[in-house]
């Protein structure tokens, strides 16, 4: 048999507690003569003649599948490592070697573009030297107490005193795996942690509205109808649907009146009053984690709203506007064909009461929410009062007008009777009798028979 020697180098990635799959790119391996894998000097397991055997830890959790797939469940941090793979013929010699490397991401760290996002250790023995990189790159170390930065992360990181790294002003380059090495006093490797940096994009979208018993869509805009066949849905912290490779699958309660599209686009049908509340969904665009979230609020459509209206003893019409049913209404007026917004020195406006100072007319009220609209019947009012009200109001502003007519004209006229031939100031001191001799005459004659003269106190009363 000719000799088939090849030797790769192929990293494998899986998170802690989860399944881990290593293709050993080996077909029928359990009907091999001779094969085995190693992690580093440790026997994992072994084919011979056909007798596979699984050694220590890896016993009671590897599964071997006929295609060269091997399963590690529940994987753990020790199962970080370099794995070799090692296939015999009956007469030993060797057809195929393979280096695989696993590395078990021990934590998961999400940040947001533009802000900060935290490293922390899981194991708590700090050694006296830790290092921090990203791929082959250095990004931080901490040694005997003093921290140092590198190169394209000097001006936004941060190490502390417990191997912590703070990464700030996240960018889109940031993404990746990142390794921290930690160091004993002798300078030896203590151990090594992977952590993987999700870069995340938070979208706040508008709220969704709909009318109880129909159906609401939400929908992933600007995708150009790309596949998002990752979408998943959530209603707070519960899932609703998404995608487990090809198959949609639904959970709880949406099992029956939701659907999942490859566009990431979700439908919900016969809707419910506890549909409301906060949804969310994700899925990843160019290696960036997209979570979009909205509100959804289920609401019951308004009925036909009653339209009535009262007249008040002060002339003024109040109208009420009322509906059976209909989740928070609001309500608009239409007065004679025009609507009324607000208050006015002619209406008056409560949510549902209307009060109005015509005394006829008609009116047509609107009940609407976000999901509906209903208009009332037209009502045609005439109030009497008013009417009544305008006679009196008539009445007496003739009776004040009379008044003034009578009183204010006579004083009117007599004032300018009086202004006609005025009396100089010096007749005042005339009206004190002097003594004079019987043979002198009056330095002014007398005034004529038929003038009626007024003393100094009713003239006063018309000097200005």
């Amino acid at each position: 048999m000719s000799l088939i020697f090849s030797v790769q180098s192929n990293d494998t990635y899986g998170y802690l507690g989860s399944a881990l799959y290593l293709h050993l790119n080996v077909e029928n391996i359990l009907n091999s003569s001779d094969f085995l894998l190693k992690k580093d000097t440790t026997l994992v397991f072994k084919v011979n003649k056909a007798v596979s055997q699984f050694y220590q830890e890896y016993r009671n959790r590897t599964v071997i599948y006929p295609n060269g797939t091997i399963r590690f469940n529940e994987a753990r941090a020790t199962d970080s490592g370099h794995y070799i793979v090692e296939m015999f013929d009956e007469s030993g010699t060797m057809l195929h070697q393979a280096a695989h490397t696993v590395i078990i991401i021990e934590s998961v760290v999400e940040g947001v573009l533009g802000s900060s996002a935290l490293f922390h250790l899981k194991n708590k023995t700090h050694g006296t030297e830790m290092k921090w990189n990203k791929g082959s790159a250095v990004v931080a170390s901490l040694i005997k107490g003093k921290p140092r930065y590198f190169s394209y992360y000097e001006n936004r990181t941060e190490i502390f005193a417990n191997g912590t790294l703070r990464l700030h002003k996240i960018q889109e380059n940031d993404l990746g795996i990142y390794t921290v090495n930690v160091n004993d006093k002798d300078g030896n490797n203590a151990y090594t942690e992977y952590a993987e940096l999700l870069i995340s994009n938070l979208t706040e979208l508008p709220c969704v509205y709909a009318a109880t018993a129909c159906s609401v869509t939400f929908f992933i805009e600007n995708m150009d109808g790309r596949n998002i066949s990752d979408a998943k849905w959530k209603k707070g912290e519960n899932s609703v649907a998404e995608f487990k490779g090809p198959t949609p699958c639904y959970y709880g309660e949406y099992g029956s009146r939701a659907e999942i599209f490859t566009n990431g686009t979700l439908r919900l049908d016969r809707t419910l009053k506890t549909d409301t509340g906060n949804y969310s969904v994700e899925f990843f665009d160019n290696k960036i984690k997209q979570k979009w979230i909205t509100q959804l609020f289920i609401m019951d459509p308004v009925s036909q709203p009653v339209l009535k209206y009262s007249c008040l003893p002060d002339g003024e019409v109040q109208f009420y506007c009322s509906v059976e049913n209909g989740s928070d209404p609001v309500f608009q007026w239409s007065l004679n064909g025009n609507t009324l917004d607000g208050d006015s020195v002619f209406h008056s406006v409560r949510k549902h009461v209307l009060v109005v100072y015509n005394d006829s007319g008609s009116l047509v009220c609107s009940a609407l929410n976000h999901v509906s609209k209903k208009q009332s019947d037209l009502v045609s009012f005439t109030c009497a009062g008013r009417r009544r009200m305008n006679s009196v109001i008539w009445y007496v502003v003739a009776v004040i007008v009379g008044i003034a007519v009578f009183v204010f004209i006579p004083a009117v006229a007599m004032h300018k009777r009086s202004n006609t031939n005025p009396q100089p100031q010096t007749n005042l001191m005339l009206l004190t009798p002097v003594p004079q001799q019987e043979d002198e005459m009056p330095d002014h004659p007398s005034p004529p028979e038929d003038r009626v003269c007024t003393t100094a106190t009713e003239l006063s009363t018309f000097t200005y």
